[in-house]
């Protein structure tokens, strides 16, 4: 945002910016040295507009929080003008105030794709955000189809790598219950284990643990593999035999 002088924007709606909003964006501009002082000046909305192009601008080279929460007092209600025109005949099928905080939470995701170019730069850029907010509702709703003509362009591609805030709580919930479950697994073998025979553990221990080979293990208990294998085979079948008694009214009673 450069601080030369800005061509009013004859378009935009007048202005209804309390004192106090637009009090706030000039000090944030100020102290952040974005030269307040060359938005002022012109018809009211025209002002509205240009403050709100400048603090965005702000925001994209800040990621400042503050200066984000000074745009969204600026320019909540610019926008949610432009939310309530859009959805005309729409009402019952979208929420003006969920269109709008989707669009803000855009704003705040995406500040690279936001140019400086003019004073109503943040105007025409805001609308096609808040044009594919609804465009979202009405998907998400299955409700009527609403041809948007936005006034410019915004390229916005969605993160294949981020997923729905609703898809990473179910996902989170799902781990959770399945980490609950494998402990629980895992405390039932280990005192199905202690159960075994001290010989039956050790073999058990060496062969699955350790990784010993059935004919090397024998040699060193001075057995023949083939009867090393069967103790392996029914230290499983016992450990087994343990689970499905502790479980098996729960997993028939889930079936």
């Amino acid at each position: 945002m450069t601080c030369s002088a800005l061509p009013p924007v004859a378009e935009l709606p007048a202005s209804r910016l309390p004192d106090r909003s637009r009090t706030r964006g000039l000090a944030l501009l100020a102290q952040y040295g974005a030269c307040p002082e060359a938005i002022p000046g012109f018809d009211p909305a025209a002002a509205d507009a240009a403050l709100a192009t400048a603090l965005m601008d702000l925001f994209r080279r800040t990621r400042a929080n503050e200066v984000f929460e000074g745009l969204v007092e600026v320019a909540s209600g610019m926008l949610l003008a432009r939310v309530r025109t859009r959805l005309r005949g729409l009402a019952r099928v979208c929420d003006a105030q969920e269109v709008l905080q989707d669009a803000f939470v855009n704003i705040y995701r995406y500040p690279d794709r936001f140019a400086a170019t003019r004073p109503g730069a943040f105007a025409a850029w805001a609308t096609t955000i808040v044009d594919n907010a609804i465009r979202r509702q009405l998907r998400r709703r299955s409700g009527p189809p609403l041809s948007l003509s936005p006034t410019e362009v915004l390229c916005q591609h969605p993160d294949l790598h981020l997923r729905e805030p609703a898809q990473m709580a179910e996902d989170q919930e799902a781990c959770a219950a399945a980490a609950s479950a494998y402990g629980l697994l895992l405390a039932a073998y280990q005192r199905a284990f202690a159960e075994l025979s001290p010989r039956e553990r050790f073999v058990l221990e060496q062969v699955e643990v350790a990784g010993q080979r059935y004919v090397d293990l024998a040699q060193v208990l001075g057995i023949r593999h083939e009867a090393l294998k069967m103790v392996v085979f029914r230290a499983r079948k016992r450990i087994f035999e343990k689970l499905l008694q502790w479980f098996g009214g729960a997993v028939a009673a889930a079936a």
